[in-house]
């Protein structure tokens, strides 16, 4: 069976590959080398400008200096167990209680905390967090997910920003473009990943209650406190961060909270 990380190759060689195609059918040598720079322009924006655009968007800061909750200890002790260097912290100032990761390798990635997160959880659970964020890295889960929401949040942007010239009762590009957002998402973040990294968490953790009881918690601290996120990039975060607010379902990418617990744990906490 083909590994995520695989078919984000593929589907970059693919769309890659059909740029230079469409542009010599188009313009012949002309459109081929309009094809390769489109070609070129995409890579270089999923590459290089993906996970920058993230953090912008959710207005990180990279901790350094005081760290008043110890997270760089903290990361730096699962780093070195996990046998990979320890990647860049960053803090946001929204109350909501969440945490992200992105990254397009496991030797050079990046930790996201809220303000909210920080507040609310103690020093047990904020480890756990971090384990579990770590572990996504070491997996490479960063790279597939980073390259699937900057592809499918540029599709669903365009039709955000093509919609904005039609009446609003008119929009047509957004429910056009959003499903192909989705699939592109759902053709890579399957929920086999979450529940695999759950387990890699809870045994880095040696706990399993110790993991699942700090997931149950976060997730009905998003559900309370939901967190506005740009478009196709709820799958970098560690629990749903829009909770009952997520408005279009296409792009939903969490397993249940229900199914996820049941699997690393065997129970759902009541």
């Amino acid at each position: 069976m083909i590994n995520i990380n695989t078919k984000v190759w593929l589907f970059i060689l693919i769309s890659s590959f059909t740029l230079l195609v469409v542009g010599y059918q188009v313009g012949e040598r002309l459109g081929l080398l309009i094809g390769f720079l489109f070609a070129l322009a995409l890579n270089f924006f999923v590459f290089f400008y993906g996970e920058s655009r993230v953090l912008a968007k959710l207005d990180a800061k990279r901790l350094k200096g005081q760290d008043a909750w110890g997270l760089l200890d903290k990361v730096e002790k699962f780093s070195a167990l996990l046998n990979m260097p320890a990647p860049a912290v960053y803090v946001t100032p929204h109350a909501s209680s969440n945490a992200f990761c992105v990254g397009r390798s496991w030797r050079r990635g990046s930790l996201g905390f809220t303000a909210g997160l920080l507040k609310n959880l103690d020093d047990t659970e904020l480890e756990a967090v971090v384990a579990h964020q770590l572990c996504h890295i070491r997996r490479l889960d960063t790279f597939a997910f980073s390259v699937s929401s900057t592809i499918a949040n540029s599709i669903v942007g365009l039709g955000q920003f093509l919609d904005q010239f039609l009446p609003y009762k008119l929009q047509f590009f957004m429910p056009v473009l959003s499903p192909i957002g989705w699939l592109i998402i759902k053709s890579v973040v399957v929920e086999k990943s979450f529940f695999e990294n759950d387990l890699m968490a809870s045994e880095l953790l040696e706990s399993r209650h110790r993991l699942g009881e700090v997931l149950w918690r976060m997730e009905g601290l998003a559900q309370t406190q939901p967190l506005e996120i740009p478009p196709c990039t709820g799958h970098l975060f560690i629990v749903n961060p829009e909770g009952f607010n997520q408005r279009n379902l296409f792009l939903k990418s969490h397993p249940a909270i229900e199914v996820r617990l049941k699997k690393l744990m065997g129970y759902y906490p009541i």
